[in-house]
């Protein structure tokens, strides 16, 4: 007998979701090695999402990285769950073609079983997203499996863990031993066995996660773990060159958008306070000679006058 679904209204979408991105990115079996990659980003907002979904992101994830680029927060431990509620909800809104991912905040799923699925509901029901993410080892493979077991996708993370970064020395590569690199493998397995559909690998060594990639039937999403992972995640401040703390060893930064903001911004406060913005008839909207006559009679003042500002000329 099967276990009962928890949600039922996208269903179909998200099962033929998960099933293609296991098909699409699935390199550790021979016949797939020339598949395509999986892609990854994360969104926060409504215009990101809309992004993601217009130019052909396989997976969006609302990760717990808003609480640095959109909160200010200083880790992202400091997120709460409302919170991240808040954020799926307006990037479920601009969501149609990706998976849509969030990750659990931190202290969301360490109680235990019961508070772990309450959580998930809760970002199901409420944030609209179709699957989950949880940062652990096998020390949460219990906690994964409660999830699966009654419909609850789940995308489990190993190797740096920020949510316990303060734990772990900081932000530091992990798996550089033989005996932590097996370590992070046995996880890996432990939460396939868990029922996780994917497996995110952070900051290990590339030979590791090559290696993690092949002995798994999921596929592995790598973000500073080398290529051959099933795929790839980039924070999307990073990616668009926003970010202005610190830049990881594996970011790569496509676009600068920090620059456009910057000319923008600087040249829309310049055209203010030279006169130049806005133009009274390109950028403004008219009202017939005759009304503003009878406004200023009404008013008992026909001695007001007004006359656009001339723009300036070089």
């Amino acid at each position: 007998m099967h276990a009962p679904m928890l949600f039922s209204a996208s269903r179909t979408r998200v099962t033929a979701s998960i099933s293609r991105c296991k098909n699409l990115g699935q390199r550790n079996q021979p016949h797939r090695l020339n598949a395509s990659p999986i892609t990854v980003l994360t969104a926060y907002d409504y215009p990101t999402a809309r992004a993601a979904s217009t130019h052909g992101i396989d997976i969006t994830l609302v990760g717990d990285s808003l609480a640095q680029v959109c909160l200010g927060y200083s880790s992202t431990t400091s997120l709460t769950l409302d919170e991240m509620l808040h954020h799926c909800r307006a990037v479920a809104r601009g969501t149609s073609a990706p998976l849509l991912v969030a990750d659990m905040p931190f202290g969301s799923f360490y109680a235990g079983k019961e508070d772990t699925v309450r959580a998930a509901v809760r970002m199901l029901q409420e944030g609209n997203v179709e699957a989950v993410k949880l940062e652990g080892g096998s020390e949460i493979a219990g906690r994964v499996q409660a999830l699966t077991s009654i419909g609850i996708p789940v995308m489990a993370h190993v190797g740096l863990l920020p949510q316990r970064h303060t734990a772990l020395s900081g932000y530091r590569v992990q798996g550089r031993t033989a005996q932590s690199g097996r370590s992070i493998l046995h996880s890996a397995l432990a939460l396939e066995e868990a029922g996780a559909f994917s497996i995110v690998l952070e900051a290990i060594p590339s030979s590791l996660a090559a290696y993690i990639t092949s002995r798994l039937k999921v596929p592995t999403i790598g973000i500073g773990a080398g290529p051959g992972c099933s795929g790839q995640v980039l924070v999307w401040d990073d990616v668009m060159g926003t970010w202005a703390g610190h830049k990881a060893k594996f970011v790569r930064r496509f676009g600068d958008v920090k620059s456009e903001v910057e000319r923008g911004v600087k040249a829309y406060a310049s055209a203010v306070r030279d006169g130049s913005f806005p133009q009274h008839e390109k950028e403004g909207y008219g009202m017939d000679d005759g009304e503003i006559e009878k406004l200023l009679e009404m008013e008992g003042d026909r001695e007001w006058m007004w006359s656009p500002p001339k723009l300036m000329t070089n």
